[in-house]
């Protein structure tokens, strides 16, 4: 049997699309798996009543598990995916396109920011306008 292992950036590249993959799917628990214990994610310009930070695996989770019950619908458009070449980066041009479970649309265009170690995203760095996004943010609240 001879087994084909992946170079890092291809790798990192393949674990970002399914984490997009995954989210499209709304599938939290098995997006969840792609995370380190310690992972980070940050948000450098967040709408109103959202971190700017959400620390470690736990928390990632139960957060996503939160947000994504406001979607009734909810599909990530990757436009572009780029390892980087001299690092364990991985940058991400995307689309979202949602529904609300109360009917309202949610677009946005974001920039993705992924680190790993051992194989598992260690920071996500998310850049969008959150003026839009605060339509998704004002919904937690309804759930």
């Amino acid at each position: 049997m001879t087994v084909t292992t992946l170079p890092t950036g291809t790798a990192h590249a393949e674990t970002a699309r399914a984490f997009f993959r995954l989210l499209s799917a709304k599938d939290i628990a098995a997006w969840a798996d792609l995370w380190h214990p310690d992972a980070v994610i940050s948000v450098p310009y967040p709408p109103a009543g959202f971190p700017t930070e959400i620390r470690g695996k736990a928390e990632i989770a139960s957060g996503f598990h939160s947000l994504f019950a406001n979607f009734a619908t909810f599909t990530a458009h990757l436009t572009g995916v780029y390892p980087a070449a001299d690092s364990d980066a991985v940058c991400v041009e995307y689309r979202n396109v949602a529904v609300l479970h109360d009917g309202t649309e949610y677009t946005n265009d974001n920039i993705a920011v992924f680190r790993f170690q051992d194989g598992l995203i260690t920071e996500y760095h998310d850049y969008f306008d959150p003026r839009r996004f605060q339509v998704v943010v004002d919904a937690l609240g309804s759930v």
